[in-house]
């Protein structure tokens, strides 16, 4: 079992790391560049975009009471 003083600290952080990959996800969407699919950053974007995601699902389906 995971101590609860870890557990907070992991979810804060894991609240912490979805925040700040939904700014940068708003950053990427509104972009106007026009050369954005050929970066090698905003495809590494689009990675972890996927993953938050899929951890999204989850979670909504972990906690039925979730609202978004």
């Amino acid at each position: 079992m995971i101590p609860e003083q870890v557990r907070t600290e992991l979810t804060s952080l894991m609240q912490n790391l979805l925040m700040k990959c939904h700014e940068l996800s708003f950053e990427y969407s509104t972009s106007d560049c026009e050369e954005i699919t050929n970066c090698p950053l905003a495809k590494k974007c689009k990675e972890l975009f996927k993953i938050v995601k899929q951890m999204n699902e989850l979670f909504k389906r972990a906690a039925p009471s979730y609202v978004t």
